[in-house]
């Protein structure tokens, strides 16, 4: 099984935007050792270890991590067990706070005995995807590799920060996720959603828009519309997951930053926002009509970073949101800490389903990072970091 790094804590070099974690670049690792039919191990347990030190001026948060092995594991954080596996055909997921500093992640694995009359061993592997997220809302992603080491057996505290795996060697790469025999015939890898929370949910939201609706219609042009949530009990996040549509075109900021844009009223865009931790998330949108009905739909997730994971608050557009009508916007109205205490509470003109704008489709997966519909007045804004 997975044993993580070394003695000495290296620091990794590759800084990335969030993206969604799977198998990706991760290799099948096992102790050398491997008969000559290229396949099969002798039964036993091995263990892998990897320390991780983030760069400079990075400072880890969480780790999100995607694990299976051929056949057992044990997987330990700093010390700490973390859960358990007994089928490599279904990965586990787990979302794990981390200190400052180093970090250790280790694995105890075992190949169990075919069952055999000779008791002969079989394939044996481990597989695991990493993802450490920073305090800035970025993330490096460990997968294993040769720069893990293992060992056969399990040594007393090789799971501890302080146990000295210099010694050992690095394991045997066998190769990716699709390696033979794993993830062909009754081998085929499981792999378990991001997340089981609910998530948005569009259906409970309403259609908001600003005091203009006359007979259905509202004036041709944006208009700026904000909500900001305040977490509870001096909770922090640093994740928002929301669904969005607007007739006719949005552009939605998440505290400051572009998430994104739409240009239909028939279908939502997903976008999940990873932000610097904090006690407030602040939701800006620009919207414009065309013509005709104007209306504006969202609803959001916001999860806390204790370590990335688990629901804090949920927000849909309702009569709570503020708006303005002024042409141009006000500058600075996407911003945290703007001052919105004048503007116009939200008209909410009807639920999900209601007509003119019907059943909008309800997204499924997230939708990448794009640009503001600046050609309609919405203000320019850097990027967000949006997992596509």
């Amino acid at each position: 099984m997975l044993k993580a790094i070394f003695g000495i804590c290296v620091v990794a070099t590759h800084l990335a935007a969030v993206a969604a974690l799977d198998f990706t670049g991760a290799q099948w690792i096992w102790i050398p050792g491997r008969a000559a039919d290229g396949t099969t191990y002798p039964p036993g347990n091995a263990t892998f270890r990897r320390d991780y030190y983030p760069p400079a001026g990075k400072t880890p948060l969480s780790a999100n991590i995607l694990i299976t092995v051929d056949n057992v594991f044990t997987l330990f954080v700093n010390g700490r067990q973390i859960g358990t596996g007994n089928d490599l055909r279904y990965a586990h997921r787990y979302c794990v706070p981390l200190v400052p500093d180093c970090n250790v992640f280790a694995i105890e694995g075992q190949n169990v005995p075919s069952g055999t009359a000779s008791n002969v061993g079989n394939a044996a592997g481990a597989i695991a995807a990493i993802q450490v997220r920073y305090t800035d809302g970025y993330t490096e992603t460990i997968v294993t590799d040769s720069e893990w080491h293992g060992i056969a057996g399990a040594p007393a505290g090789f799971e501890q920060v302080a146990y000295d795996d210099s010694n050992w060697p690095p394991p045997f790469v066998q190769g990716p996720l699709t390696t033979y025999p794993w993830n062909t015939g009754p081998y085929v890898i499981n792999i378990p959603p991001e997340t089981q929370d609910p998530g948005p949910s569009l259906t409970s939201a309403t259609w908001i828009w600003t005091n203009e609706v006359v007979s259905g219609s509202a004036p041709v042009g944006g208009r700026a519309f904000r909500k900001v949530v305040t977490l509870s009990g001096g909770q922090l996040a640093d994740t928002i997951t929301i669904d969005i549509v607007a007739d006719n075109e949005y552009t939605l900021y998440i505290n400051g930053l572009v998430a994104g844009s739409g240009r239909t009223f028939g279908a939502a865009q997903r976008y999940q926002v990873n932000f610097i931790p904090s006690n407030t998330v602040t939701i800006a949108v620009y919207a414009n009509n065309d013509g005709g009905p104007a209306s504006l739909l969202a609803s959001g997730q916001i999860r806390g970073c204790a370590c990335g994971c688990g629901a804090n608050a949920f927000v849909n557009t309702d009569a709570s949101w503020k708006f303005s009508t002024a042409v141009p916007s006000p500058a600075g109205f996407i911003n945290p800490g703007f001052d919105d205490s004048k503007w116009g509470q939200a008209v909410v003109e009807g639920p999900y389903g209601i007509s003119p704008w019907g059943n909008p489709t309800i997204p499924t997966s997230n939708t990448a990072q794009n640009g503001p519909i600046t050609d309609l007045g919405a203000p320019n804004a850097p990027p967000a970091s949006v997992v596509s």
